[in-house]
């Protein structure tokens, strides 16, 4: 089972949010997306948020190591390269079957980041606020309250230039395309599917959430199993 955030979140409304909390998941998500060894610690103003990052590092490190490594794609990471420090980051089966759309998304590609799910969370649980280490969370508990077990977001792989205005779209504003939160992958799907079926070249993919307590898991499952060559390498 993957670590968890040590530091307690206050649950009374108002309250501040220890710089722990985004420190501690901050380092996590960095410790399990770039084997194979801890990466080192930002330089920032906040020695408790340097402190805190450097124990989430090293948990995302030995989380990876066990429990498999995770890809910061929206985060601009490379595809991992273990070294044989918990074997190699290779597609997995998605395991989606039984759907109209099934044979189009058979692979699927572990990942880790928030800014994919800020726009999950700002669209599947209008009001809630992200960020502070506490996306995840809120996005878990939406799920929790609501009875669901999976959200499904198409997006493109490839970044196109971002709009000089900021749209505070966290996507939209890296040059991601994306369509509509959906509860189930035939709802999701064709909106993918339209996104590539153009002239020029276009990847996507749709991304797939399950709550996994406050961690920014997602699963990536692009769509006829293509993604740009430039970031396989």
């Amino acid at each position: 089972m993957p670590q968890h955030n040590p530091y307690p979140v206050p649950e009374e409304p108002g309250v501040f949010i220890p710089v722990e909390v985004k420190g501690w998941q901050d380092g996590y998500d960095a410790g399990i997306s770039s084997p194979p060894n801890t990466p080192p610690t930002p330089s920032v103003r906040n020695p408790d948020y340097m402190d805190a990052w450097e124990e989430g590092a090293a948990s995302g490190n030995a989380d990876g190591r066990t429990e498999g490594w995770r890809w910061a794609y929206f985060g601009g990471g490379s595809r991992p390269d273990p070294r044989g420090a918990g074997g190699p980051y290779e597609p997995q089966n998605s395991g989606e079957g039984g759907q109209e759309h099934s044979e189009v998304f058979t692979q699927s590609w572990p990942c880790v980041g928030e800014r994919p799910l800020l726009v999950v969370l700002a669209r599947f649980a209008p009001g809630q606020r992200g960020g502070d280490g506490l996306t995840g969370r809120l996005l878990a508990r939406a799920c929790t309250d609501k009875g669901v077990t999976r959200l499904y977001l198409p997006v493109s792989l490839h970044p196109s230039e971002a709009p000089q205005d900021g749209t505070g779209d966290p996507l939209t504003d890296a040059g991601y395309w994306h369509g509509t939160v959906q509860e189930s992958l035939d709802e999701a799907a064709p909106e993918a599917i339209e996104h590539v079926t153009v002239r020029v070249v276009r990847f996507a993919a749709l991304l797939r959430y399950e709550p996994t307590a406050e961690h920014d898991f997602f699963d990536l499952l692009p769509v006829n199993g293509q993604l740009p060559s430039n970031r396989l390498s």
